[in-house]
């Protein structure tokens, strides 16, 4: 009866053995021989459908400390999730950096290495077997994306798990801090869902894509209707004028990328004006091509 829950909430988690891991991020029921586990995303599930499969089946329970074990991790949990104190923080700012694994591991050897490779200032606050956050104090010594990619390599090869990360805001902590944090955790969970060739994301590079998202669609053929038409006329030239974007619009630098003499590069880019009347050499301009560039790879670029 359990296998059948599986239509109603297709993202959960069924086997055949007790759960190595319970968190509070997925609930854990089994039947009355408890030889099958279903676990479903605390998030997907209403208070009516909790207090109905409490009803028919029986939920696991847990201790988070098993995860988090230091005062400052558990600290932190309970403030971002369960409506806890504001941590002790001096009036510093900090920032959730949110990771996840595609492969399960074993947690304490992952925890162990996730303390020794980050630096001082920071809380590892573990969600489940395959997830976490990295709560760091703004400082002159911040993790940065090459530091974010030294460590995903580290743990790629020490455990042969992948590891991607969203990188969020530094905000004061108080009560808006956890309002932020979950405006974060719906972006983070759209660009793995979406934007599958970077592992390393922040609020800067997904705003874009899930602005562009929500966007109503009727908005979005009018607005790109005339960029869709020269892209699809010369699939060529948005590699070009992506590139040029991404590189601060440089001629020389994108031409480098691509290699491609600068003469060429330059003539694609003012047929690309022509063409669409969009001067992407001003900001206003790069910010609409940009918008045009994501929105026609959504619709005709196959999906990494």
């Amino acid at each position: 009866m359990l296998t059948s829950l599986l239509l109603k909430y297709p993202d959960a988690t069924f086997q055949k053995h007790y759960p190595s891991e319970l968190t509070p991020m997925k609930i854990w029921f089994t039947n009355e021989t408890q030889d099958e586990f279903i676990g479903i995303k605390a998030s997907d599930l209403t208070q009516e459908e909790i207090e109905l499969l409490r009803c028919l089946f029986q939920e696991l329970s847990g201790d988070q400390k098993r995860l988090n074990e230091s005062p400052r991790s558990i600290e932190w949990f309970e403030f971002l999730f369960n409506k806890g104190p504001a941590p002790s923080h001096d009036g510093a700012e900090y920032r959730v950096i949110q990771f996840s694994m595609k492969e399960k591991t074993d947690i304490q050897l992952m925890k162990e290495a996730f303390n020794h490779l980050l630096p001082l200032l920071t809380v590892l606050v573990l969600l489940d077997e395959d997830k976490g956050l990295i709560v760091e104090e703004k400082s002159d010594f911040q993790l940065d994306e090459e530091q974010l990619r030294s460590i995903s390599h580290v743990i790629e090869s020490d455990f042969f798990v992948s590891v991607s990360f969203f990188i969020g805001q530094f905000q004061p902590v108080n009560r808006d801090f956890i309002r932020s944090y979950k405006y974060e955790c719906e972006m983070h969970s759209f660009s793995e869902d979406t934007l599958r060739s970077n592992y390393i994301q922040s609020v800067v590079t997904v705003l874009p894509p899930f602005m562009l998202k929500h966007l109503p669609v009727e908005w979005k053929e009018h607005i790109f209707n005339k960029t869709k038409q020269v892209f699809s006329e010369d699939t060529e030239l948005i590699h070009t004028v992506k590139a040029f974007l991404e590189n601060q619009s440089n001629i020389s630098q994108t031409a480098k990328k691509l290699f491609m003499h600068r003469n060429s590069v330059q003539y694609r880019i003012d047929k690309f004006i022509e063409k669409t009347t969009i001067d992407i050499k001003t900001f206003q301009g790069a910010l609409l091509a940009y918008l045009a560039v994501l929105d026609y790879e959504s619709d005709n670029l196959p999906k990494k």
